[in-house]
């Protein structure tokens, strides 16, 4: 998730829920249910063209209402630090001072967890009531840690979630803190792990720092278990996400959130702009993790409706989240949104009812996405797929600045231009040096490229992560 809306987005957000007369959900009378969480759905159009397939767009929001603040529920949180040799000097240090700070900012009987990985991962701390005793003997486990040997990713991971599921507080935040600077020995094992941790409720938040990281790996973590991914260029900035993420736990209104999007009859998702796309005529599940004060999310759906006669009403999609309320211990809570449309022959009509507000919002998720697919093709060495899927990209989104001027639109579409020009014209080009990693069959081909060259494909990366979260 992300905080950050431009004003014109606001602007037209309410000027589209005025035009379609979609309510956001309200909360149920006479329950205890605090009402800080909101949802409210918007259609790029109420009116679809009878006699053929439509394509329509959805737009979910979910935001929060302040509410007086409360004391927060447990913490049971697990640090997954990579040890390797890479990390030696400012990146191990700047490790021990940022899970030293996260002791300090958790309270008596917040359960903490340390794992450490480098050739093998070692639980250097099992999950424990923090006090007093705790407090000094973490504090001299992790001033002893050293960087040493390869990148066992994939077993700190793991160990980190089991420590976490073992202890797991249904009435808690329980989270797992991802911080590495290099790529995995062997990242075969790493994607279910994440989704075990999606379906137990457990958000991983990964860091990823310096230049030498896999970025597309670290963001798909996050993506996948409901967390949220930060790219941290150097070390001294490390300690302060550290404070945002521990701010954000302190000011969590709803636990283990999740969407639940279900086509009606005739309809097909057909993506989940920037998230996984479901089997056709099935319906769509998307872990949000935690929901903190001040965060706001829209959540873009690319719909295909059949052929339908004209003048009749279409079911077009049921839109539920849920999540575990946190302030006021109402339980799990539920916002449901229903959103459907009609038909004609009339394609002035159609054309009247068009939102510019939502063809805008989808336009903006859609760069982003191809974007992040394209940064996942390079990574594979893809380059021509990537560099033609960028440039197709960059059109679409300019032509749409055409119809909808947006400057942030139009900054998408001139970063997609600058990556596929930073790209090579070749797939797997050489020079390229080979790496055989410890513990993996697996080689990785990694270009060589300019610091300025990568640098700037990690900012645009995190950039996309933040539009689409």
């Amino acid at each position: 998730m992300t905080n950050s809306r431009s004003p014109s987005r606001f602007f037209f957000a309410a000027f589209l829920l005025f035009l379609i007369g979609c309510k956001p959900a309200e909360t149920p009378p006479g329950s205890r249910d605090p009402g800080a969480v909101r949802v409210e759905g918007t259609l790029g159009s109420p009116v679809l063209l009878a006699n053929g397939d439509s394509t329509v767009y959805a737009v979910l929001r979910i935001a929060t209402v302040p509410r007086p603040e409360k004391q927060r529920g447990p913490v049971n949180v697990a640090l997954a630090i990579d040890a390797s040799g890479s990390m030696e000097g400012e990146g191990i240090e700047a490790a021990r001072r940022s899970a030293l700070r996260m002791i300090d900012a958790l309270a008596d009987g917040d359960r903490l967890a340390v794992v450490v990985f480098d050739s093998k991962a070692e639980v250097l701390l099992p999950s424990t009531e923090l006090d007093a005793d705790v407090r000094a003997d973490v504090r001299a486990r992790i001033a002893a840690m050293q960087a040493r040997g390869t990148t066992e990713m994939a077993g700190g991971l793991s160990a980190a979630l089991e420590q976490v599921v073992a202890n797991r507080d249904p009435d808690g935040v329980n989270r797992v803190v991802l911080l590495g600077d290099g790529i995995p020995n062997n990242a075969s094992s790493i994607e279910s792990t994440v989704r075990r941790a999606a379906q137990r409720g457990v958000a991983i938040t990964t860091l990823g720092l310096g230049l030498d990281y896999d970025e597309v790996l670290m963001g798909q973590i996050a993506d996948l278990s409901g967390g949220r991914y930060r790219y941290i260029e150097s070390p001294d900035k490390l300690a302060g996400f550290f404070r945002e993420e521990l701010d954000r736990i302190d000011t969590v209104y709803g636990r283990q959130a999740s969407v639940t999007l279900t086509p009606g009859p005739g309809v097909r998702i057909d993506a989940v702009v920037g998230g996984e796309t479901p089997e056709p005529g099935t319906a769509a599940h998307l872990p949000l993790g935690d929901i903190a004060r001040g965060d706001s999310r829209d959540i873009v759906v690319r719909l295909t409706v059949t052929p339908r006669k004209a003048g009749v009403p279409i079911e077009l999609l049921d839109a539920v989240l849920t999540f575990d309320d946190a302030l006021e211990e109402a339980g799990r809570l539920q916002r449901s949104v229903y959103l459907g449309a009609r038909t004609t022959l009339d394609e002035g009509e159609v054309a009247k009812a068009k939102n510019p507000a939502v063809e805008l919002s989808a336009a903006l998720a859609e760069a982003s996405a191809t974007t992040l697919r394209a940064l996942e093709l390079g990574k594979q060495g893809q380059y021509v797929r990537a560099r033609a899927l960028l440039h197709t990209g960059a059109d679409a989104a300019l032509a749409q600045v055409k119809r909808t001027p947006s400057a942030e639109l139009e900054k998408l579409a001139a970063n997609m231009k600058s990556v596929a020009t930073d790209m090579p014209e070749a797939d797997r080009p050489a020079p390229a040096k080979r790496v055989q990693y410890e513990f993996s069959d697996d080689e990785y081909i990694v270009p060589v490229e300019a610091p300025s060259v990568v640098r700037k494909r990690k900012e645009v990366h995190q950039r996309v992560i933040d539009a689409l979260h």
